[in-house]
């Protein structure tokens, strides 16, 4: 039976006094993650420029690194979900590829991400190889393109919030951990999930456009600076929904604590 639901008010605040105690619980995970994310994110950035100056070549590539990031975060997803909802306590970066824990959560979150990235891959197939020349009269293309990206990258947000409950039922072995009850389960609160899960995230979204102009600048300190503190802001915003998503799972997880039959 699900709990009275909370108002979104309610909830943003569970959000952020969830995300001061579990970076304070598990400072020494978070402070992993940070240094995984900070490589990974410059990885990410630069690596596949130096690879290759085909779009679709560039954005396969940040999409293998994306998912080895998914990988390596894991351990620490995992510690985050287990901590808010069974009170598990742990300053240890658990890394264990061979459970099926491990196995199911990395292969959900990867799905998520893969989704929420589809939209690059997709610009990408459609970014012209060389010069493009129109005609007089002929409209420019890349406004509708740019209408179409948007609506896709809206479209996987709301599908990926659909099964948001579904990680931190992963995380603690739950007994109808599946996507089809994940689905159900929000189904009837997907725009209260959409709030709690947005919401909380516009305060972190502002503190990293604050260095924003230090990414393109040519000071070796301030691009230093820059990444940690993009790092950071990453690890902050990871815990953050981790958090948000193990509530929702507390708050709406019906037919996801059902055994399968």
């Amino acid at each position: 039976m699900t709990r009275t639901r909370p108002s979104v008010l309610n909830m943003l605040v569970w959000a952020y006094w969830d995300l001061y105690h579990a970076l304070r619980t598990a400072w020494l995970p978070a402070l992993i993650a940070t240094a995984i994310v900070s490589i990974g994110t410059v990885a990410a950035l630069i690596g596949p420029l130096f690879l290759t100056r085909d779009p679709i070549a560039q954005a396969l590539a940040r999409q293998t690194i994306t998912t080895g990031l998914c990988f390596l975060l894991t351990p620490f997803l995992l510690a985050i979900h287990r901590l808010v909802v069974l009170g598990e306590l742990t300053q240890q970066y658990d890394f264990t590829p061979s459970e099926p824990r491990f196995q199911s959560y990395f292969g959900w979150l990867a799905l998520a991400v893969f989704i929420m990235g589809v939209p690059s891959l997709l610009e990408a197939l459609t970014t012209p190889r060389g010069p493009v020349y129109y005609s007089a009269g002929q409209s420019f293309p890349g406004s509708s393109r740019s209408v179409v990206v948007t609506i896709i990258h809206l479209t996987g947000l709301v599908a990926v919030q659909y099964c948001l409950a579904l990680l931190p039922a992963v995380a603690v072995d739950a007994p109808g951990a599946t996507w089809q009850n994940a689905v159900s389960d929000t189904r009837r609160h997907i725009w209260f999930v959409l709030m709690a899960t947005i919401l909380p995230l516009i305060p972190i979204g502002l503190l990293a456009l604050a260095v924003a102009p230090l990414v393109g600048s040519r000071n070796h300190v301030g691009m230093v600076v820059s990444t940690l503190w993009f790092g950071a802001i990453l690890v902050v915003a990871l815990t953050l929904v981790a958090v948000v998503a193990s509530r929702l799972y507390q708050l709406i997880g019906d037919r996801l604590n059902v055994p399968l039959r």
